[in-house]
């Protein structure tokens, strides 16, 4: 139970880790190449945040269901 929390955290530090990225790469010139990344880095950065919550909101409700 703990990996999967700590799963769910790494999960949600990647996430934040690509959006913290993005910023940098929007400053950039405009072309095909740069816009397609960002679209890329957003769209894994939103999915992995999502998966990551979803993972800590089941274990933390597994965890609430054993401890009763």
């Amino acid at each position: 139970m703990i990996k999967k929390l700590k799963l769910s955290a790494f999960l949600i530090l990647l996430g934040e880790i690509l959006y913290w990225l993005l910023g940098f790469l929007e400053n950039t010139d405009n072309s095909f190449w740069q816009s397609f990344t960002t679209g890329v880095l957003l769209g894994l950065s939103v999915g992995i945040n999502l998966v990551g919550i979803i993972l800590l909101i089941s274990n933390i409700a597994k965890l609430s269901r054993q401890s009763k």
